[in-house]
């Protein structure tokens, strides 16, 4: 086999530079294309064209995770306070969110479970069905004040009506609060008739605000609100 070994001199070749038609890289190249390094800089897109890194943001750039999300502390707490404080005429509950919602059924069922029972399941599912109630009757009544009174506001949508009776639940997740403190009795039952009124006016209020055609059905709107937020209630107090 040995007449079959080609000889090798390194010196030589390096005397006689790289072959001519390409240029020296880094580790390797072929036919004059380069394919070194600094080549890992450019990327090729779907479309065939390259991009250099430089094109993308950096990660410092990049939006929190909250607000791609779509979810406005601020507003949920500006939102708050106007429903705790009776300011329902305020201009920051037309923009609806289920953010916040969703966030006071989250602590009303750890407050819950502080007392050793476990209503996430039933907090959500009663959220729900009693929303979709609400919706069918607020949907005919207002379908019935806008035709009489000729009105182009429509119904509120099924998911406006979760905002708002999530942000009427506020009072009911106090009356949670209170509950841990005060002995079960008479006091927790009459507090809990007073977060329940509570709750079902501002619910019905709050429709009437986002809805001008519901303002004749304030107390027909409040029925079905309060039926709802007595469930929350004996949870609570039971």
């Amino acid at each position: 086999m040995s007449e079959w070994q080609l000889s090798y001199d390194p010196a030589a070749s390096y005397r006689s530079g790289p072959p001519s038609g390409s240029s020296q890289v880094e580790w390797y190249q072929t036919g004059g294309t380069d394919f070194s390094a600094s080549s890992a800089d450019y990327t090729y897109d779907a479309m065939g064209g390259t991009s250099t890194s430089a094109t993308y943001g950096s990660f410092e750039d990049e939006a929190p995770l909250l607000e791609e999300l779509g979810i406005d502390l601020q507003g949920i707490l500006r939102r708050s306070v106007a429903v705790l404080t009776h300011r329902l005429g305020s201009n920051v509950l037309l923009d609806l969110d289920l953010g916040g919602p969703l966030f006071f059924a989250a602590i009303l069922g750890s407050v819950h479970l502080l007392t050793g029972k476990l209503h996430f399941g039933v907090i959500l599912g009663w959220s729900v069905v009693g929303s979709a109630a609400v919706w069918f009757v607020v949907s005919n009544l207002a379908g019935q004040g806008g035709h009489a009174s000729g009105h182009e506001l429509g119904p509120p949508g099924i998911y406006d009506c979760c905002c708002l009776l999530g942000y009427g639940l506020l009072p009911m997740l106090l009356h949670a609060l209170i509950s841990l403190l005060v002995p079960k009795g008479t006091a927790t039952v009459a507090l809990a008739v007073v977060a329940l009124l509570w709750s079902g006016m501002t619910a019905a209020k709050l429709f009437t605000k986002r809805s001008p055609v519901l303002e004749d059905h304030l107390y027909l709107i409040a029925y079905p609100c309060f039926l709802m937020y007595s469930a929350f209630a004996l949870l609570s107090i039971y």
